[in-house]
């Protein structure tokens, strides 16, 4: 009987964040998209102004938030290497792209919030 190999080296986990991550990213854009277009459509932008505070808050903590998962997939990362060494295995999942991927879209989300601000306040 020939075995077949698994179908992910990464836990079952990781699948299932990257799928809310995505989720939440859709949601984010079409969102911020829609009000910044109505934004800019506006005869009168001071009334609309107030539209801008979701996506900035919204930006802000979806980056704090990838930020921190990005720490939290680091450790994991770590710790299951060193398991991994105290068990004696040759090899074992690599979560960097996820770390690399959580950082990038982490500042993207942050930046993009600055750069809200940065327009109110002007």
């Amino acid at each position: 009987m020939i075995r077949r190999p698994p179908s992910s080296t990464l836990f079952p986990y990781t699948t299932l964040f990257r799928s809310f991550v995505m989720k939440l990213n859709l949601f984010y854009y079409a969102i911020t998209g829609a009000i910044l277009s109505f934004h800019f459509t506006k005869e009168s932008p001071a009334v609309s102004v107030f539209a801008l505070l979701l996506p900035i808050i919204f930006s802000i903590s979806l980056g704090g938030f990838l930020i921190y998962c990005a720490k939290l997939a680091y450790n994991l990362r770590k710790n299951i290497k060193l398991r991994a060494a105290k068990a004696g295995l040759a090899a074992c999942p690599e979560g960097i792209v996820l770390v690399l991927l959580c950082i990038i879209f982490g500042t993207v989300m942050v930046g993009v919030g600055i750069t809200l601000i940065a327009y109110l306040v002007k």
